[in-house]
């Protein structure tokens, strides 16, 4: 997808207030442009400097012009020649004052008064129509980069977990964080000074070509000397911007590993290594970001130093036709002040250049992320999952990361209410099997079904509604106990929160924290010990009430008394449920139905205690290493 198609997908939305915005612009164009035609009649009619024609709002002589004879080479209404100076800007403006000044009956010494007061009327509609575009232009702006981020956050939230194994998480939040703020400053900003610049440029070279068309070409052929050096900045500027945003997703990422590993680093002693690798990082941020300012602020002297080279120029050409008679000092007041007014717009655009280098370069990493492929897509005739009748079949499952197997040819049945413990040395792939179930990720070949049918054929939502997962790394957000025990389901009384918590053996202490449910835990919930967050897990997983279990080394973590505690909740969380229950402490499987052993990515053996330790197998074996180690 190109970026116009990226852009045009949000900007379509906003109809409305985009041609609120083009009017807003076009009135700003003509105002400024009238502002510059009336600079004739402030020189001549009001401080009477110089020779000047009655009532002439545009191109001043200096003398009277030389009567034609009638039939003496003057122009027939309909020739082509009177017809080509009838669309000369000036002419119109001159006759739109001509015609202003006898409506209001302005001759001599009113003009002193009218052309002021007709000059601050012109501005003030110009000062008002700047408002209206520019904030039209920060409605939109505002607007689409929001809808990009929200998109975006969307669209990651929505990946498998195959995207997150390739994507730090420093670089996702980059992304979102930074690029899209690089966006919104060019779109809601810098998009306003593309347009309205532009136009109002488009609008003062057309009254630079009806002034004096031979000096307006002498500057028209100089120009390109100024465009070149702001396209070679603006390519200058895109590259820099692309690596700047590159070092800044490493320094998130070593922010995030840092506070993430903060006890690790602590107990290594290895707080001046993890800072040796943050200055590091960070000298080679500041090293593209010098560069890009480099390009930054060269741009405005190569460029400003080429006009003055070109006004030096135009003053010498001028003097010398004036000294000649074919130039007047009038005329060449207002071709002046028309250059002058054309500075601003000419330095703005070089400045909106160099930030639009710098936007299109994040746009495009944003429009790249959005674009990456989702493996886990639901399909159009996908169906609802209502209830589980009779189990779980893994046939023939094999998945790979980076193309090295994780899991080969697993077949593996699970009946209904059963809990099947997976056991096995670390890297067997006893994870990414169950991670299958709630469709983390898909597998590479065979298929994962519910009574017969494949997961794929199913909606994700209801399928991922029949799950639950306890995890050894247990997630909490930093909000209240009730709020992460209820996770996203605000309308959830009270007590129906608290029956959750009692059975996962959490109200006792939750009563006892300061606000009791409505504490806040803080970010990740570190205020509060490993086993009070697993049980605020379990608590949290009773309260969806999901027929299918997940406990992925739920107990790992724990102390003797916490594990007991959270091992008493886990039974209430397992009673008639189909549950699949990973453990490397093998005292934590006996309730298991039956013990799958897996080995390699394989399923190597099954049974119960006993038959697994008469075969003398891999499960013994780990087995005896715990124990008799």
């Amino acid at each position: 997808m190109s970026l116009v198609s990226f852009f045009w997908r949000y900007f379509r939305r906003r109809g409305a207030w985009a041609g609120l915005a083009l009017a807003s612009i076009l009135v700003f164009a003509t105002t400024t442009t009238v502002l510059v035609s009336l600079i004739e009649p402030i020189f001549g009619e009001v401080l009477l400097a110089g020779d000047q024609m009655p009532g002439a709002l545009g191109v001043v002589t200096g003398a009277p012009e030389p009567a034609v004879e009638e039939g003496a080479g003057a122009e027939e209404p309909g020739s082509m020649a009177a017809k080509l100076d009838s669309l000369r800007l000036t002419h119109i403006l001159d006759g739109a004052y001509r015609r202003l000044k006898e409506h209001y009956q302005v001759d001599g010494q009113r003009a002193v008064y009218f052309v002021p007061i007709l000059f601050v009327v012109v501005f003030l509609v110009r000062s008002i129509a700047g408002f209206v575009s520019g904030y039209s232009f920060q409605h939109i702006g505002l607007g689409v980069t929001t809808d990009i981020r929200n998109d975006l956050y969307g669209s990651i939230l929505r990946q498998s977990s195959r995207f997150y194994a390739g994507h730090p998480s420093g670089e996702l939040v980059s992304r979102v964080v930074n690029d899209v703020a690089m966006m919104q400053n060019a779109v809601s900003n810098r998009l306003l000074d593309l347009f309205q610049q532009s136009i109002t440029l488009v609008f003062l070279v057309y009254l630079l070509l009806s002034t004096h068309f031979r000096l307006a070409v002498i500057c028209m052929v100089v120009a390109p000397a100024l465009v070149y050096p702001i396209v070679r900045f603006g390519k200058g500027m895109r590259k820099s911007s692309h690596r700047s945003q590159e070092r800044m997703a490493d320094l998130a990422n070593l922010v995030a590993e840092g506070v993430r590993g903060h006890r690790v680093v602590k107990a290594f002693g290895m707080e001046e290594f993890e800072e040796g690798r943050f200055r590091e990082a960070t000298r080679r941020h500041l090293r593209v970001n010098l560069w890009a300012q480099i390009l930054s602020h060269l741009s405005s002297p190569v460029v400003e130093t080429l006009a003055v080279l070109g006004t030096a120029a135009l003053l010498i050409y001028s003097g010398l036709q004036i000294r000649a008679g074919e130039l007047s000092a009038p005329v060449f007041v207002e071709f002046l002040g028309n250059l002058l007014f054309m500075y601003d717009p000419i330095r703005k655009l070089n400045k909106v250049n160099l930030i639009l280098q710098q936007s299109l370069a994040a746009a495009q990493r944003v429009e790249s992320l959005m674009a990456t492929p989702n493996e886990v897509v639901e399909r159009p005739d996908a169906v609802e999952l209502e209830t589980i009748r009779n189990g779980i079949e893994f046939r023939g499952v094999s998945f790979a990361y980076d193309h090295q197997y994780v899991l080969e040819e697993v077949d593996l049945r699970i009946g209904r209410g059963e809990i099947v413990a997976l056991v096995g040395p670390s890297g067997a792939g006893k994870t990414t099997l169950v991670n299958l179930l709630p469709r983390f990720f898909d597998p590479d070949a065979g298929s994962v079904r519910i009574d017969d049918v494949d997961l794929r054929d199913l909606t994700l939502e209801s399928l991922r509604g029949m799950v639950g997962i306890v995890t050894q790394e247990t997630i909490l957000f930093d909000d209240s106990v009730r709020a992460n025990i209820a996770y996203g389901r605000s309308d959830l009384p009270m007590a129906t929160i608290r029956q959750a918590a009692e059975a996962a053996y959490a109200d006792e202490f939750i009563r006892r924290m300061p606000e009791g449910y409505d504490t806040v835990i803080g970010e990740g919930g570190l205020r509060l010990s490993g086993g009070q967050r697993q049980r605020l897990a379990i608590a949290r997983a009773l309260l969806k009430n999901p027929p299918i279990l997940i406990l992925d080394e739920a107990t790992s973590q724990l102390d003797s008394e916490s594990e007991a505690l959270v091992q008493k909740a886990l039974y209430h969380l397992m009673e008639g449920r189909t549950t699949l229950v990973i453990a490397h402490r093998l005292a934590t499987v006996s309730r298991a139905d039956r013990i799958v052993v897996m080995e390699s990515g394989r399923v190597v053996e099954e049974g119960d205690h006993e038959a697994l330790m008469s075969r003398g197998g891999t499960y013994k074996r780990l087995h005896d290493l715990q124990f008799q180690g």
